[in-house]
């Protein structure tokens, strides 16, 4: 192991750093040529890959969440506006750094994982499996980059030295083209289905073909959004679970609806590398009430975050069983600061903000909350809203299938099937709706399926709603250019044949 390990190393100096400085070493491909040779070397190496989404700023830390979610009106900072709130982001944001730099380390691993593993000598089954992963990874970070960054630079091939680093930027176009090739390489090399992988956390055929129905989606290729959707559907390896607390709760992982995750360890506090941190940064924050008892939600309280959800948004969401386990205004049972030892007080009581719940589960043996809360990239709920949403655009308004879909989720919202089932006059199934109305329709259920989970500014801007909806905000001085966000000023600093997004 100490021999994987070291080749893994000299792996990760050689071809990992796209955001390097100019003097940094370069050394030999020597040890990487003698490497792949088996499986297991393989795998090892893309594991690399996969460590990205760890080592990385992809998702780590709610880092997707502050990007997708804050700009918009499902989600804000408390208690002041922050730069997101504001549209005040600027070209030096360390966001944007760690997208940057995470992505094109984990896009430059895969592409070492594929030109070596083509080349190697494991048998055909073993090398489709690795290289398919490798293209839904991918696939799945030059999605992430064209829809936050426009035209991005297109690597497809490993980086062996800094004259394979600077490159101009690729059109819109042909980020999106390169993404639709590797999914659809991904999807027939891993097919298939292999409930193994899934089970734990790997790229799967149902992940690839499900990304690219979000692809599509994202484009506005209606035509192949809802045949791929329904393509996902059919396959019929998924399935929502009935009881929508159950997504994330650590004991329910990479089951029927979780299609593709970021996976996490339970075990550690806020400074452990492979625990989600968001359970932190979202869990609400203890106070004192009237009496001077001081109470807390986790003996984490130090860590508890300033994100919350936006008051119009919440007072004006139905109060499904979906909204209790997603977003609330208060707590059926607290701590007492400070008592030894720790019990549980099951009494209601008010928040002082509006939080995100979904990732809060406790251990409520111990007080602390658990870490391995996986982030969720692909949801089956998702498959069903882009196949109704897609639908609706291609048809000039909605079918019966586009229906169909979209009810299957707001029954779900309602606990249909489950103890907790509501009546429908609490949400009820939807009907009778012209193209305009559904579409209202698919993105206000897409806001309470998804809130939290960095998926709102990517739905406002497909259709054209993410500047507008800010201005109803009262944010005031946006400019259009920033539906996309700032080329990293570091990034244009290594590499002057990069161009500055617009209005930046």
């Amino acid at each position: 192991m100490k021999k994987y390990a070291y080749y893994i190393f000299l792996i990760f100096i050689i071809v990992g750093f796209f955001s390097c400085s100019l003097d940094e070493e370069i050394y030999s491909n020597q040890n990487v040529d003698d490497f792949y040779k088996s499986e297991e070397e393989i795998e090892l190496a893309l594991n690399g890959a996969y460590s990205m989404f760890w080592d990385g700023y992809i998702y780590k830390d709610g880092s997707y969440v502050q990007l997708g979610d804050m700009p918009t009106d499902i989600m804000t900072s408390t208690p002041n506006k922050n730069a997101w709130d504001l549209f005040a982001w600027t070209v030096s944001d360390n966001y944007f750094d760690q997208l940057w730099e995470a992505s094109y380390k984990m896009i430059n691993r895969c592409n070492e994982v594929i030109e070596r593993t083509k080349n190697s000598n494991v048998t055909d089954v073993y090398k489709n499996s690795a290289i398919g992963q490798a293209e839904f990874l991918r696939g799945l970070c030059y999605f992430n980059l064209v829809k936050d960054f426009g035209g991005v630079p297109l690597h497809i091939t490993a980086t062996k030295s800094l004259a394979d680093v600077n490159k101009t930027r690729n059109t819109v176009d042909e980020v999106y083209a390169q993404i639709i090739l590797d999914l659809k390489s991904a999807y027939v090399r891993l097919s298939p289905f292999d409930a193994a992988k899934h089970s734990k956390g790997y790229a799967t055929s149902g992940a690839a073909k499900a990304l690219l129905a979000k692809v599509y989606l994202q484009k506005s290729d209606w035509a192949n959004a809802s045949i791929t959707a329904k393509e996902v559907i059919d396959m019929g390896v998924y399935d929502l679970y009935k009881d929508y607390s159950q997504i994330w709760d650590p004991a329910y992982k990479n089951g029927s609806e979780q299609i593709f995750s970021v996976q996490h360890n339970n075990g550690g506090d806020n400074t452990t590398n492979y625990g989600e941190h968001m359970t932190f940064f979202l869990c609400p924050k203890g106070y004192s009430l009237p009496d001077g008892t001081g109470i807390m939600f986790t003996l984490d309280d130090g860590n508890a975050g300033s994100w919350q959800v936006d008051d119009n948004y919440f007072q004006k969401t139905p109060n499904t069983y979906r909204k209790w386990w997603s977003v609330r205004d208060r707590m059926p049972r607290y701590l007492i600061t400070g008592a030894n030892p720790i019990s549980w007080i099951e009494d209601t009581v008010e928040l002082q903000r509006i939080n995100i719940v979904k990732y809060y589960h406790p251990d409520y043996a111990t007080g602390y909350l658990q870490t391995g809360v996986n982030f969720t990239v692909l949801r089956y709920s998702d498959v069903y809203l882009t196949y109704a949403e897609a639908l609706n655009e291609l048809n000039n308004g909605p079918t019966a299938e586009a229906f169909a879909a979209i009810n299957k989720v707001r029954q779900r919202a309602r606990a249909v099937g489950t103890i907790f089932e509501q009546p429908e006059s609490v949400y009820p199934d939807l009907a009778g709706l012209d193209q305009q109305s559904f579409r209202n329709a698919v993105l206000d259920e897409r806001a309470a399926e998804f809130i939290g989970e960095g998926e709102r500014r990517n739905d406002l801007n497909r259709h054209n709603l993410f500047i507008s909806t800010a201005e109803s905000q009262g944010v005031t001085g946006i400019k259009p250019g920033y539906v996309l966000y700032p080329i990293p000023q570091n990034e244009i600093n290594l590499n002057p044949l990069l161009e500055q997004n617009p209005d930046y």
